[in-house]
């Protein structure tokens, strides 16, 4: 049984390596993203209602949970394909105006978690709970006090096509402390 007054120390499990890949409808320009775990990206065409997908491609990207090592309660990551950092390359970006907001000397850094649905074409994505407990797992293993972190949803992200951030694919996640 989970204590929900517990103060959550998360640690990384269940981790998995692979690629997020991206897909892009033909008839409608919807885009959509998945996580693979094969050894390859499949790049294979198909229709599916009246999309028509094709690959467009793909990044190494990372998987995971999070446990709290007190309560032992599973945050379940699944709806999250992927992290990706904010590099601020579009100034009308909700993402790095949110980093420009929350900035100060130490320049807060802007990670994405990303949702399957990337045009949001049926007006879902990622969770403030989620986003909340990757903030704070992130935020517990920072070294400097100087140094801040901040998870966003992906519905963030202005234009995900013309998008320029970089996808986290570190199986240790160093790249973001």
């Amino acid at each position: 049984m989970t204590d929900t007054s517990c103060a959550h120390k998360w640690k990384i499990v269940n981790v998995r390596n692979g690629y997020l890949v991206t897909e892009g409808c033909i008839n409608t320009g919807a885009r959509q993203s998945f996580f693979s775990l094969e050894d390859r990206p499949p790049i294979d065409s198909y229709t599916e209602g009246k999309h028509h997908w094709q690959y467009l491609g793909s990044s190494q990207a990372v998987k995971f949970d999070l446990e709290c090592e007190k309560c032992h309660k599973i945050a379940n990551l699944d709806k999250v394909v992927g992290l990706m950092l904010c590099t601020r390359c579009d100034p009308l970006c909700c993402a790095g105006i949110m980093a420009d907001l929350l900035g100060d000397e130490s320049k807060p850094w802007i990670y994405v978690a990303l949702c399957s649905d990337s045009s949001h074409e049926e007006g879902k994505c990622i969770g403030a709970s989620e986003t909340n407990i990757l903030t704070d797992f992130f935020h517990g293993r920072l070294k400097s006090k100087k140094k801040r972190i901040f998870f966003v949803p992906c519905c963030f992200i202005s234009n995900i096509d013309r998008c320029k951030g970089e996808v986290i694919a570190d199986t240790g996640l160093t790249d973001i402390y």
